[in-house]
């Protein structure tokens, strides 16, 4: 069950766009050094693209792409 504080900021991450959402929950993960926005995209459907870069602490980087529809 949520507490009822914690209710409304539910609500409000699900009107949140991908990009920053997943930028949120990997900032919080103890393996990630640094996140960059790399680019943001918006389709004539409305689509929205994003593309982050995620350092890890050994010197590697993932590129991942994530799509708001």
């Amino acid at each position: 069950m949520t507490a009822p504080d914690s209710a409304g900021q539910l609500a409000d991450a699900s009107a949140d766009h991908a990009g920053s959402m997943l930028c949120r929950l990997l900032a919080r993960h103890p393996e990630v050094v640094d996140i960059e926005m790399l680019g943001q995209t918006e389709m004539a459907d409305g689509t929205i693209s994003y593309s982050l870069g995620v350092v890890l602490p050994d010197g590697r980087e993932l590129f991942i792409d994530v799509e708001d529809a």
